[in-house]
């Protein structure tokens, strides 16, 4: 299993990979091997970790058993070809990044460490979609069609073709940006079929998208996972896939023998341009089928008209946009985010397949995540908090789970996220105490804080100024702290903006302060007079 690391939950220990990857919890599995969400303690970051399955260690392929070691060796140099292919097209937007790779030394298990990926798979994005009353808009179809083309064209162009194209494959992440997936079952152009890789007659790809030579397992090229793209945007614009198996007729039997439906009797709102694409790249001989190119340059008209008025937003998990068309509307980003914490706390309940938080496991919670903060863990930490506040049992707990969460995220720099989330906590327990309530000023004083972080000198300079109305306690040390360091800042603000009145007027309440707070003797008075000397220079 590797090393282990502190139990997670309370459940079981977490295994850590080559001494940094620490496992989350498991997000997928193939045929071959097994996906984790796990964290990068080196660089603090999420990673997804693929792991081989099976007997593992590299003196075992060796000993024996010839039947199920060759099968083994097999699968091995499956994997090695994914993690070779994979790295080798990370340059484009819509392959994954691979970070790492190699061999755990515990279990001899091949590893890869990759890009993490949130949003959506095409095939959940096709099963939640009412094709009776509202099917998928015709720019997200060839918006998602026209960037796995993109990447098709940048594969085929490395002597590489994907054999295995099909909605599962396929993900829809933040920014509407569609990555390819899984490299294992690849084909390199020119190097002739591996005999360990594919035995003769063997039929690589899933059965609803092969093309015909892949049916009949013959020598592929390219355009078979043009074949393949045409099923997908077929099922994406109808919400079935060209053919469909029968008691008395397979799907390998379709695709070889039977023509191509027109699309424009399940959909007739689809051009005939689409339909016309759709019948040429599903052409029964794969010399008849456009290149990735052509497909791209068909399908880029539809995807540039960007997502009709009025169609809902498409989001992931954490509320980030996924409009597929964003990458050709709006190429550079500049679309909204949303943080995933942004409903009302009021409407915080336990999440539909998690326990609700016990007050003891919500209070080793928080100190679990204060320690991985102080360890400059801030993702994990962050990830922590974020989960236990959808297990929240009632609003207190809400808000302090989000309150440690602010103060995670204004460590570890993410301001933004926390000056939405102090303004938004301190906003609820506004409306709760009174306004100068001591945690009511702290969510103050912090979001004002990261406003001046991101450079939004005029909000910060209001929020300060609203912080310091309110006298804080002569005996909270802290609150005296922040008090003093508001009017410094509004000081400096000032005097940024080259408001030089105003910056004087604020140097001498800050005096002011200091020595009612700190005595007369206070080692910043002198700091301050010779500030106010420099402003009496600029002014006379």
């Amino acid at each position: 299993m590797g090393d282990v690391g502190p139990t997670q939950d309370g459940v079981e220990p977490a295994r850590v990979l080559a001494g940094r990857y620490r496992f989350k919890e498991p997000i997928g599995s193939g045929g071959m091997s097994d996906v984790w969400q796990a964290y990068d303690e080196r660089l603090d970051r999420r990673v997804a970790v693929k792991l081989m399955r099976g007997a593992e260690s590299s003196s075992q392929f060796a000993a024996g058993r010839a039947g199920q070691d060759e099968a083994l060796e097999t699968r091995r140099q499956r994997f090695l070809r994914e993690v070779r292919t994979t790295a080798d097209l990370h340059d484009h937007p819509g392959i994954p990044a691979v970070y790492d790779t190699g061999v755990d030394d515990q279990t001899g298990q091949l590893y890869i460490v990759m890009q993490l990926l949130k949003g959506r798979e095409i095939s959940t994005l096709i099963w939640d979609t009412d094709y009776d009353y509202e099917p998928l808009p015709l720019t997200w179809a060839a918006a998602i069609g026209a960037q796995i083309a993109s990447v098709l064209d940048e594969v085929h162009r490395r002597g590489i073709v994907h054999r295995d194209i099909k909605p599962a494959n396929l993900m829809l992440t933040p920014g509407g940006v569609v990555k390819v997936l899984d490299f294992g079952v690849a084909a390199l152009l020119g190097a002739g079929t591996h005999p360990h890789l594919t035995q003769e007659g063997m039929t690589v790809g899933t059965p609803a998208y092969i093309s015909p030579e892949q049916c009949l397992a013959n020598t592929v090229s390219p355009t078979a996972d043009i074949y393949a793209l045409a099923c997908v945007l077929y099922e994406m614009l109808t919400g079935r896939t060209p053919f469909t198996a029968s008691d008395d007729r397979s799907y390998l039997w379709h695709h070889v023998h039977t023509e191509p439906p027109s699309v424009r009797a399940l959909r007739p709102d689809v051009p005939k341009e689409i339909e016309q694409l759709l019948l040429g790249m599903l052409a029964k001989e794969s010399e008849q089928r456009p290149a990735a190119p052509a497909v791209y340059e068909a399908l880029l008209p539809h995807a540039l008209k960007g997502t009709p008025a009025g169609t809902l937003p498409l989001l992931a998990s954490d509320g980030r946009d996924l409009d597929p068309c964003r990458p050709f509307t709006r190429p550079f980003g500049g679309w909204r985010t949303h943080l995933a914490q942004a409903d009302s706390f009021a409407s915080a309940q336990p999440h539909a397949t998690s326990s609700p938080l016990a007050a003891d496991e919500f209070d080793e919670m928080v100190d679990r995540a204060a320690k991985l903060a102080e360890g400059g863990q801030f993702t994990q930490a962050a990830d922590l908090l974020s989960d236990a506040l959808t297990r929240a049992v009632h609003d207190t707990m809400a808000e302090d789970l989000s309150l440690s969460l602010a103060h995670v995220y204004y460590l570890g720099g993410s301001f933004r996220d926390a000056a939405a989330l102090f303004e938004q906590v301190g906003a609820t327990l506004s409306d709760r105490y009174d306004a100068g309530d001591a945690l009511v000023q702290e969510c103050r004083y912090y979001a004002a804080q990261c406003r001046m972080e991101v450079g939004e000198s005029t909000a910060a300079l209001a929020a300060f100024s609203a912080y310091v109305r309110h006298e804080p306690d002569e005996h909270d040390e802290g609150a005296v702290d922040r008090h003093l360091d508001a009017l410094a800042q509004i000081m400096r603000l000032e005097a940024g903006a080259e408001r030089f009145t105003q910056a004087h007027a604020a140097a001498v309440v800050l005096r002011d302060a200091m020595s009612r707070f700190r005595g007369p003797q206070a080692s910043g008075l002198a700091e301050i007079d010779g500030f106010l000397a420099r402003l009496h220079r600029l002014t006379d």
